[in-house]
C-alpha cells in the first residue's frame, strides 16, 4: 500500500537561476520552490508516492539529485532533508508548535538595551538573527536566536570614545 508523502529539500551554493533552469525544475519535480539569493539556497518542496519511509526518501532524494543535474548541469550539495506523510504536514501547517516569539521591545529586555539599539543590530551586525517575519510592528525574531545571540556576543558597554 502506497502513501502520499512530503519531502522537503535544501540544496546550497546556488547562486542565481536563469528562467529556463527553473521551469525544468518546475516541470521535473513538480514542487513548490524557492530560491534564496543572498544565501545561495535553493529550497524544494515535494509530494511523492512510496509505501514507507525509506523509499520516499530514497526517490526524493534522487528525483531531486537527477532534476538539479539536469537543470543546472551539477550536482549541487544537499543539506537538508525532511520527509513526512502529508497528513503530518498537513497537520503542522495548520496547527504549527507554538514558539516564543520577539520583536525589538522584548529583544532589548533580553540583551539590556534599548530597541533603537537592537534596530542597528539588526541592521549593522551580521551575527544577528534573521527574523523569521515581518509584521506591522517591524521584523519577529525566535526567543531561541535573540537568547543564542546574548550568550555569543561580544559587547562592549558604553559609548565609544571619540579619537
Amino acid at each position: 500500500m502506497t502513501k502520499e508523502w512530503r519531502a522537503s529539500v535544501t540544496a546550497v551554493d546556488i547562486d542565481a537561476l536563469l528562467d529556463e533552469q527553473f521551469e525544468v525544475l518546475l516541470q521535473s519535480l513538480r514542487a513548490v520552490i524557492r530560491h534564496e539569493a543572498e544565501r545561495q539556497q535553493l529550497h524544494m518542496v515535494l509530494r511523492l508516492q512510496a509505501p514507507c519511509l525509506a523509499e520516499a526518501t530514497e526517490t526524493a532524494l534522487s528525483t531531486v539529485t537527477e532534476s538539479l543535474r539536469t537543470a543546472l548541469g551539477s550536482y549541487p550539495q544537499l543539506i537538508d532533508l525532511r520527509v513526512v506523510e502529508s497528513e503530518q504536514a498537513d497537520a503542522e501547517r495548520d496547527h504549527p508548535k507554538e514558539m516564543e516569539l520577539m520583536g525589538y521591545t522584548e529583544a532589548a529586555a533580553e540583551l539590556g538595551v534599548s530597541r533603537q539599539r537592537v534596530a542597528q543590530l539588526d541592521g549593522s551586525n551580521p551575527d544577528f538573527p534573521r527574523p523569521i517575519g515581518r509584521m506591522g510592528a517591524g521584523p519577529v525574531f525566535t526567543a531561541d536566536s535573540i537568547r543564542s545571540f546574548a550568550q555569543r556576543w561580544d559587547r562592549s558597554p558604553g559609548r565609544r570614545k571619540a579619537a
